[in-house]
């Protein structure tokens, strides 16, 4: 099969290798174009596959198809998630432990009011030797065995004096956690008075 195209002119070289060509034409020949070879064709295919897979992966997996057991340890991290993407309806009975929470990262405003048990607290009073009017006397109060002291305070027994001063209020004692509260006391009274202490105590 051949095509012929008028140079428009009137004359000109003959192609070389041209089969019955008139001086200022162009012959054109059609190669055949033959089947395929089967290795050819697979060939194509696995290139095809190798390009389109991974987009077909990403894109035309169905709902649900990518559970646990498809993910291998450590393949999600805090960057593939998004704020508040795991909720405790999607977390399992003990699946978090103290081991994997790290020290100081939960707050006390991030617990729910009334999460933790509130610690059972008591007072302790104690009665000191009286003191006269004029000077300073001292008494200490301590928890029972197993509790520890969070605070305490004092006085004197019976109505308070204007001229009455608290030297100190204080923990006292090697003992650790601290058990024992102080209170030294100035009597501007008239007359002999009772020093009063008392700490309050809280389970461990």
């Amino acid at each position: 099969m051949a095509a012929q195209a008028d140079r428009g002119g009137s004359g000109g070289a003959v192609a070389e290798g041209s089969r019955n060509l008139h001086a200022g034409t162009i012959e054109i020949i059609m190669l055949p174009l033959g089947r395929p070879s089967p290795a050819m064709v697979v060939a194509c295919t696995a290139l095809i596959v190798a390009l389109g897979g991974t987009g077909y992966a990403a894109t035309q997996l169905p709902a649900d198809s990518v559970g646990q057991k498809q993910l291998r340890n450590g393949a999600v991290g805090n960057l593939e998630l998004r704020d508040r993407a795991i909720t405790q309806g999607k977390l399992h009975d003990d699946a978090v432990t103290s081991r994997a929470i790290r020290n100081g990262s939960v707050k006390a405003q991030d617990l729910a009011k009334g999460i933790l048990p509130a610690a059972a607290s008591t007072v302790h009073q104690i009665s000191g030797d009286p003191i006269a009017p004029g000077a300073v006397g001292a008494v200490s109060a301590a928890c029972d065995p197993g509790q520890r002291a969070t605070g305490g305070g004092g006085g004197f027994a019976g109505p308070a004096v204007t001229n009455d001063k608290m030297v100190d209020s204080i923990p006292v004692g090697e003992e650790r956690p601290v058990v024992r509260w102080r209170v030294s006391l100035f009597n501007g009274g008239t007359a002999p008075r009772t020093p009063v202490a008392y700490v309050l105590c809280v389970g461990p």
